[in-house]
């Protein structure tokens, strides 16, 4: 399959620290990749790269063909990507479906001023939205809670709602930060199934995470880094396998026969 994403040689430094040290990988399109290693490894260090939020020491990004490097994050976000975050994002003071609409904000051509005496069109936008939100409300599950504020929101729900989010501009890769970071094993098990489910319907998915029943139920291919370097990539059971993976990271409680 065809690459949608590829880092060639990247490398991050702040200051004396180098946070990743010449990265090379690429994640196919229609694929599950999970990127793994220890804490401090780099690997939220590696998705703001890829987002435009940290600019590069060194290297390249590419989308699809399309050299992405040191683009602003709101055009990355146009050429397709979608995004979650490690620490939820969210506004507590607005309901569930005024957050998944904030999503679409690319969607909506009129700026402040011109909404503001173009009222016909506004409200033709608004209701797009509305009712793009809506779906995804349905979509993830959340159709209970459409009108509910944010802050009153259990930690799980929340989760969900970044995601119903990030896909309001229907990207065609998902990056996802630690998702099913603080959920307890029933929740991570519907999570999965969410996730599976939009797999399923066309998604390229890129995961961080340190949940390893997530990682080793739903990844295709694995990328390791250990201090900011690539290590291992495989599949999961090459990954479990993996000598210098077992010894940084996994142990030998995944180690498979």
């Amino acid at each position: 399959m065809p690459a949608i994403l590829r880092l060639e040689n990247v490398t991050k430094q702040f200051g004396g620290l180098t946070a990743i040290n010449n990265l090379s990988m690429s994640i196919e399109s229609g694929t599950i990749h999970a990127l793994i290693g220890p804490n401090g490894a780099g690997k939220t260090t590696a998705t703001n790269i890829i987002e435009g939020v940290y600019p590069l020491t060194s290297g390249k990004v590419y989308f699809r063909e399309s050299d992405i490097t040191g683009m602003p994050t709101h055009e990355i976000a146009r050429h397709g990507l979608g995004r979650t975050f490690q620490n939820i994002k969210l506004y507590n003071t607005m309901t569930t479906l005024e957050n998944i609409m904030v999503g679409g904000h690319q969607l909506a051509k009129l700026g402040l001023l011109p909404s503001l005496v173009r009222m016909r069109e506004f409200n033709r936008e608004e209701k797009m939205l509305e009712e793009k939100a809506d779906y995804l409300i349905d979509y993830v599950g959340l159709s209970g809670i459409r009108n509910e504020y944010v802050k009153n929101l259990p930690y799980g729900n929340k989760k969900v709602l970044e995601i119903a989010r990030a896909l309001m501009t229907d990207p065609e890769l998902l990056l996802l930060d630690e998702p099913a970071a603080g959920l307890n094993p029933s929740e991570r098990s519907s999570f999965i199934d969410l996730l599976k489910r939009i797999h399923d319907n066309g998604k390229t998915l890129f995961l961080i995470e340190h949940n390893m029943d997530v990682v080793m139920n739903i990844s295709q291919k694995i990328t390791v880094i250990n201090f900011g370097a690539k290590i291992a990539e495989g599949t999961t059971r090459e990954i479990q396998n993996n000598p210098d993976v077992i010894k940084a990271y996994l142990g030998v409680r995944y180690k498979v026969k």
